[in-house]
């Protein structure tokens, strides 16, 4: 699970950050918190990440947290967005932009705790994941931080969201059956598979991934293809 935390002053964010990698910690789930000192350079990280929670603090000096909220819902919906301020005078504005909750300032661990549990409860977490083996041990990878697997000889080369590479010794048809036929997966061309989930955009007969890789898509199933990235996307907003 990956937090942002967006305020321009630091010792709330320390304050925040510490909160949630405890609760996290406490919980025992997986959790990597990012601090932003404001909204354009968060906004700037989205172009290559995704975040499944975002604190956001409303006054901020230059973008907003409004505005940065706006820029952010015009990419996703499935961000749980939590404002952050010291007075209840956006409310109609953090609700229009389907604010998950409205933390007022100074925030305490059980009001941070009551928030983070409720996320929890409304979601389920992505914990899906694979076992390979690579380089002579086991690995662990889970499903959601795959970007694209592409077939080399016998071998599978997994690109996992964080840039690094796991090879394996697998078919396309092994791996697909090995995440239980994951709806987020799909073969886009002879030993190309990508996560839709991934998907920036499409062009000419390419797709290309948040993390600038661009993928050929085969042109004999172009029309079938696209139709299916946009009914998966439509279905995941």
């Amino acid at each position: 699970m990956r937090v942002a935390v967006i305020d321009d002053e630091s010792m709330f964010r320390m304050q925040l950050k510490v909160m949630v990698e405890k609760l996290a910690k406490n919980k025992e789930i997986q959790i990597v918190v990012e601090e932003f000192s404001g909204g354009q350079e968060f906004i700037d990280a989205l172009s290559e990440k995704r975040y499944d929670i975002v604190f956001m603090d409303i006054y901020m000096p230059g973008m907003d947290g409004i505005e940065t909220a706006k820029t952010l819902r015009r990419r996703t919906e499935r961000t749980f967005l939590i404002f952050l301020t010291a007075s209840d005078g956006h409310y109609p504005d953090a609700f229009s932009l389907h604010a998950f909750d409205y933390v007022t300032k100074p925030f305490t661990m059980e009001r941070i705790n009551q928030v983070f549990t409720e996320i929890l409860e409304h979601t389920p977490l992505d914990t899906a994941f694979i076992k390979v083996s690579n380089a002579g041990r086991d690995e662990r990878v889970m499903l959601k931080n795959i970007i694209a697997i592409t077939t080399d000889g016998h071998y599978l080369e997994i690109k996992k969201e964080e840039g690094t590479l796991i090879r394996a010794r697998l078919t396309s048809g092994e791996f697909l059956e090995m995440t239980g036929a994951d709806k987020r997966f799909i073969i886009i061309n002879r030993g190309i598979i990508i996560n839709m989930d991934f998907i920036d955009y499409i062009e000419g007969n390419e797709v290309f991934m948040t993390d600038k890789s661009a993928y050929p898509i085969s042109t004999r199933k172009m029309n079938e293809l696209i139709q299916t990235i946009d009914e998966y996307k439509y279905n995941n907003q």
